[in-house]
């Protein structure tokens, strides 16, 4: 319980890594299995045209266009998007227009 505290605070304090314990038994829980994440999200913004399919393709896009940006800001072991904190793909259409923004907090993998 103290570390996840010291976690909290360590992310109020703004510091580059957040400690995150695994699931399950924490006694026997061993430092390589402890999730490291940078302190600030990475957000892009992904567009595309056209009616049919298009959210699914701009979503995919947005996800691949992240990794990119997580890879550029913080190195290539934080660009896995599946292992990332917070992560949310937010697409709205208007007209034939479909605009995703994906945002996740890279974590290394």
């Amino acid at each position: 319980m103290a570390l996840k505290f010291a976690a909290l605070a360590a992310i109020a304090a703004g510091t580059l890594v957040a400690t995150f314990l695994p699931s399950g038994d924490q006694s026997s829980a061993h430092a390589a299995q402890f999730l490291r994440c940078v302190a600030s999200p990475v957000s892009v913004i992904a567009t595309g045209s056209g009616t049919w399919g298009t959210s699914d393709r701009v979503k995919n896009s947005a996800i691949a266009s992240w990794q990119v940006a997580a890879a550029q800001a913080a190195g290539p072991n934080y660009a896995d998007y599946n292992h990332s904190l917070g992560a949310n793909v937010d697409c709205h259409r208007a007209l034939f227009r479909v605009t995703c923004v994906a945002t996740a907090t890279p974590c290394r993998n």
